[in-house]
């Protein structure tokens, strides 16, 4: 199942003007860099899943990092890989984590509003952590308990075929898990959200990041 069946054009077009900072930079990704600053070297590694048109390099390319971006949507990959074709610091594969391992292993790995429209946890938190050498940034739904949840689809020819899924995971299901991959794990305050609910679609839902790194 693509993603555009769930979110259609205009969402594409916005991804388009965010890749070519038509738009200013996202919150999370500065947080993201600021948690990262120090392990963000010359000749590091990033994948990025759940990537879109990738516009997240863009936030990172100062620091030297070779990016590496997985998406499930075709058309998302085809504009990322068409827009970077000079740059040979980064790379685009079209992969469904929810399905199979990535076939590429990273220093860093980040994933932020992707999890939660996956149709429940595993396999894809196992296919994640499978491809984080050193460090996790996970930006998802998180609460006291997991609640699978899911509307059809807004577009109208797909909505008796695609479910848009809006999934809250239970902070203790997660972070034991990355515990028991040999993760240490840190819970921080979302930035742009300030982790306060939000109702989305019929359910409340609350952003949280959660850092995981190991030596």
């Amino acid at each position: 199942m693509g993603f555009k069946e769930i979110t259609g054009q205009d969402y594409t077009e916005d991804l388009i003007k965010r890749l070519k900072g038509e738009y200013p930079e996202r919150a999370f990704l500065k947080q993201f860099r600021e948690i990262l600053q120090e392990r963000l070297k010359p000749g590091s590694s990033m994948l990025d899943i759940g990537c879109a048109t990738g516009y997240a390099y863009n936030s990172f390319k100062n620091s030297g990092i070779t990016y590496t971006g997985l998406d499930i949507e075709e058309e998302y990959i085809r504009i990322a890989s068409e827009y970077f074709r000079d740059n040979p610091q980064v790379n685009f594969i079209q992969h469904d984590t929810a399905m199979s391992a990535s076939p590429k292993i990273a220093d860093i790995v980040i994933c932020s509003a992707t999890l939660e429209h996956c149709s429940g946890l595993m396999p894809t938190l196992k296919h994640l952590t499978d491809a984080a050498r050193h460090h996790i940034l996970l930006r998802t739904f998180l609460g006291e308990r997991e609640e699978i949840y899911s509307i059809s689809s807004p577009i109208s020819q797909y909505e008796k075929t695609h479910k848009k899924y809006y999934n809250q995971y239970s902070f203790k299901n997660v972070l034991s898990y990355l515990n028991q991959r040999g993760f240490k794990v840190r819970v921080c305050r979302d930035e742009f959200t300030d982790s306060m609910p939000q109702f989305l679609d019929g359910v409340i839902r609350t952003f949280f990041i959660i850092y995981a790194t190991k030596s």
